[in-house]
């Protein structure tokens, strides 16, 4: 079975992806309880804090819930105004492995070389290291989402 798709990364499928990326991991989650205590703390002892400690908890409270997502996406739509986001991928999945191509530049992958694969509703997260993912949105894949799900777990098991 072959699937073949162009997909032009926009800002809604790259902020997602950036945004799960980010607070998917223990760190990410870390980071909001953190800020979901600074929270709790400003509001139990809202009395007790003086006027500087109510800053900082405000700030501490905003800023891996409001702060760091807002910049992440701001990161995300500027990178996407680079040349190289300005050209579509084109992805070709075989039984063999995957191939990524853009203009004249080529990379083909082995299906053990994929080291996780995410399942969402709306799109595919391929991880080729632990830091770096292809996505795949579901309205990019010409209507066979499903066929490249069940691709992909085929071959990767993941």
């Amino acid at each position: 079975m072959t699937i073949e798709m162009d997909v032009k990364m926009d800002t809604k499928s790259l902020g997602g992806f950036l945004l799960y990326h980010n607070y998917a991991r223990v760190a990410g989650i870390l980071s909001v309880l953190i800020s979901l205590a600074a929270l709790v703390g400003l509001i139990w002892k809202w009395d007790s804090w003086m006027l500087t400690q109510k800053v900082m908890l405000i700030v501490l409270a905003l800023l891996f819930t409001v702060i760091q997502p807002i910049m992440l996406l701001w990161r995300g739509s500027r990178r996407l105004q680079t040349e190289d986001f300005q050209i579509p991928f084109h992805y070709v999945f075989r039984d063999t492995g995957l191939e990524i191509s853009q203009n004249e530049q080529k990379q083909e992958f082995q299906w053990q070389d994929v080291r996780k694969v995410v399942y969402r509703k709306d799109a595919l997260y391929v991880y080729m290291s632990a830091v770096s993912a292809f996505v795949l949105p579901k309205d990019q894949c010409g209507g066979r989402f499903d066929e490249l799900v069940k691709l992909m777990k085929e071959h990767t098991g993941k």
